[in-house]
C-alpha cells in the first residue's frame, strides 16, 4: 500500500516536471516567433526606407542629368552655328560623369530629334492653307509657286517613310508599305475622305475596341500604335533591333531633317540611289574631326569623293542647324535606377524650353 502511494506521488512530480518543460518550451518557441515576426517587420521597415533613400538620391542624380545636358545644348550653341555628332552633347564621356556622384552613376545621353524625320510633316495642312489663300496677282503666283514646293516636300516625305518601311531593317511587303503610309496621312489629315489604302475613323470605330481617327497633328510617339498596320513591334523594335520611333519624332516645324546627325538608314532612305557603302562613308566624313567645319554647309555630302553628281538632296528636307533634343538621365545604384527624360527646343544662345519631361 505504502509502495502504491509512493508511485502516485512520484507519477504526479514527474507530470509536474513534463508539464513545466512543456511550458518552458511553448514560451520558448512563442519567444522565437514573436522575435522573428519583430524582426521581419523591423527588416521590412528598414528596406523600405533603405529604397526610399537610394530612390530619392537617384532621381536627384537624374535631376542633374538633365541639367548637365541642358547645359551642354546651351554651350554648344554659342560655340558654333550647326550641329553635329563632334558636339560636346555628342561626345559625352561617361566615366567622367561616374566621378561626381558618390552615392550612384549617372548615364547621360542626348538624341537629336532634328535628326528624325518629322512625322506630322506627311501632311502640310497649314502651308496648303497659305498658298491657298494668298492674295491675287503676284502675290498669288508666289502663294501657288510655295504651295507646289510644299506639296512635293510632302511626297518626298512621304516617300522617305515608304522606303525606311521597306528597308531590310523592317521588311514589310510593298503593299502593306503603301498602306501604312496612307493610314497615316489619314491619321493626320483633317478630313474623313480615305486615301486609297488607308483608314479613317470609319474603320477604326468597326473595331472591337473603337476609338475615333485623330485627324489632326501626333501629339505623342507612342500615338503610332493606334494607326492601322503599325504594331508594338514595328514601333519600337525588338532587343537590340530598333524601330520607326528611333528614325520618327512628333516635335518640328519645318520637316527639315539634320543630315549631321539622323541615323544613316534615314539618309539612305532620303534617296533609293544611296547605297549601304554610301552611307558608311556618310557616316565615315561627318565623325571625321577633320571635316568637322565643313558640316556647317549641308551640302557638304556632296564633297565625299564617291559620291554620284546625279544624287542631290532636297534643300528643302536637310540642314545642319538642330533645336529639338531629347536628354536621357538616368541614376543608377546597383539593381536599381530612376530614369528622367525631357524633350527641349533650343530657341536661342539663353533660351531652351522643355516641351515634355518624365520620371520613370
Amino acid at each position: 500500500m505504502v509502495d502504491t502511494l509512493d508511485g502516485e506521488r512520484q507519477n504526479i512530480l514527474t507530470d509536474q516536471r513534463g508539464m513545466a518543460l512543456l511550458i518552458t518550451v511553448m514560451t520558448v518557441s512563442l519567444l522565437v516567433a514573436v522575435t522573428i515576426m519583430f524582426h521581419r517587420k523591423s527588416w521590412h521597415s528598414y528596406l523600405i526606407a533603405h529604397n526610399y533613400k537610394i530612390n530619392t538620391e537617384l532621381k536627384a542624380i537624374g535631376e542633374s542629368g538633365i541639367n548637365i545636358g541642358l547645359a551642354l545644348l546651351v554651350q554648344d550653341v554659342s560655340t558654333n552655328s550647326y550641329d553635329s555628332l563632334l558636339d560636346s552633347w555628342g561626345v559625352i564621356k561617361q566615366n567622367e560623369l561616374n566621378s561626381l556622384f558618390g552615392a550612384g552613376k549617372l548615364e547621360l545621353e542626348v538624341v537629336d530629334l532634328s535628326g528624325r524625320l518629322q512625322i506630322n510633316w506627311l501632311v502640310q495642312t497649314k502651308a496648303k492653307d497659305q498658298g491657298e489663300n494668298g492674295k491675287e496677282g503676284e502675290n498669288n503666283t508666289e502663294g501657288e509657286n510655295n504651295t507646289e514646293k510644299e506639296i512635293n516636300t510632302e511626297e518626298e516625305i512621304r516617300d522617305i517613310v515608304l522606303q525606311l518601311l521597306l528597308s531590310p531593317s523592317f521588311s514589310v511587303e510593298e503593299d502593306e508599305a503603301g498602306g501604312i503610309v496612307d493610314a497615316l496621312v489619314d491619321w493626320i489629315d483633317e478630313d474623313e475622305r480615305e486615301s486609297d489604302n488607308g483608314a479613317e475613323s470609319s474603320y477604326y470605330q468597326a473595331l472591337k475596341i473603337p476609338y475615333e481617327c485623330r485627324n489632326g497633328p501626333i501629339q505623342y510617339i507612342e500615338e503610332l500604335l493606334l494607326v492601322r498596320g503599325i504594331g508594338p513591334k514595328l514601333l519600337f523594335g525588338k532587343g537590340e533591333e530598333k524601330g520607326l520611333a528611333d528614325y520618327l519624332t512628333v516635335y518640328g516645324e519645318d520637316g527639315k531633317i539634320n543630315i549631321n546627325t539622323a541615323d544613316p538608314l534615314l539618309l539612305k532612305s532620303m534617296n533609293s540611289q544611296i547605297s549601304d557603302e554610301l552611307a558608311d562613308e556618310l557616316q565615315a566624313f561627318r565623325t571625321d574631326e577633320e571635316n568637322e567645319e565643313q558640316l556647317e554647309n549641308p551640302s557638304w555630302y556632296s564633297k565625299i569623293a564617291s559620291w554620284p553628281g546625279d544624287i542631290v538632296l532636297n534643300d528643302n528636307l536637310i540642314t545642319t542647324q538642330s533645336t529639338l533634343f531629347l536628354i536621357r538621365s538616368v541614376g543608377r545604384s546597383d539593381t536599381l535606377f530612376r530614369q528622367v527624360t525631357a524633350v527641349v527646343n533650343r530657341i536661342d544662345k539663353k533660351t531652351i524650353k522643355v516641351l515634355s519631361r518624365k520620371v520613370e
